[in-house]
């Protein structure tokens, strides 16, 4: 038998996401509880539904990278480096009007799959509705260099064309903006810190490739020596 929620309890938990008022006003507390179990399972690693990629929560407020920090950190004696391919798909809206909802889907699965099977090993995580980060992380063994941009885009062409409409031209197969990226940690204290840092470095990478300020190979290296937030150093 399911346990019954006080009247204090529902609306706290209601507070919590109260978009379900207007978007579930038949049973909000459902909705609302619902919402709080993908949540917590996308914290967990749990990959998304549509298109099969680990989640942001699961870098940014779970244990994503517990395992590779317990297993290679110690061995990086010139610090903990992870590499990224991100590849954000152009037009989405374009594509959905004109292959439908249903193929618009594909094409999303079909990206993280290929970025699975170009990398595998590596975490691939939806970092934004239609923009995906495949993690090199250091157990892969795999590592980022500055000639993967392009193999990378002509895999994904290949790839996603399989899942588009037979005789689609060339012209309607979709595009990627491809952006690169390694980062280096100096000592990190602990694995927690390392999925917010990663976070905010692949958000930067993806913003200066798409605004034109970066091209090919983007380097960080992070020092975890209490300078102040944000001076990176830039190599």
């Amino acid at each position: 038998m399911p346990y019954p929620l006080d009247d204090a309890t529902a609306t706290a938990l209601i507070a919590l996401y109260p978009w379900v008022l207007t978007r579930s006003p038949q049973a909000p507390v459902q909705a609302a509880v619902e919402a709080l179990l993908q949540a917590e399972q996308a914290r967990r690693g749990h990959p998304d539904a549509k298109t099969g990629a680990l989640q942001v929560p699961a870098l940014t407020q779970g244990n994503l990278l517990k395992e590779e920090y317990d297993l290679s950190t110690h061995a990086h004696h010139d610090g903990w480096r992870v590499g990224a391919v991100i590849a954000d798909v152009k037009g989405m809206i374009s594509h959905n009007a004109r292959f439908g909802f249903g193929v618009g889907d594909a094409i999303l699965r079909a990206t993280v799959e290929s970025l699975g099977a170009q990398y595998p090993g590596a975490k691939v995580i939806r970092l934004h509705p239609d923009a995906f980060a495949a993690l090199l992380v250091p157990t892969s063994q795999l590592t980022v260099k500055e000639d993967l941009a392009g193999p990378t885009h002509a895999r994904l062409v290949r790839d996603v064309r399989r899942v588009l409409p037979e005789g689609t031209p060339d012209a309607e197969v979709p595009e990627w903006t491809v952006s690169l990226l390694e980062v280096t940690v100096d000592a990190p204290s602990h694995w927690q810190v390392l999925g917010p840092l990663i976070w905010a470095e692949l958000e930067r990478a993806h913003v200066m490739q798409r605004s034109g300020r970066a091209d090919g190979l983007q380097r960080r290296r992070l020092r975890l020596d209490a300078s102040i937030p944000g001076q990176a150093t830039f190599l």
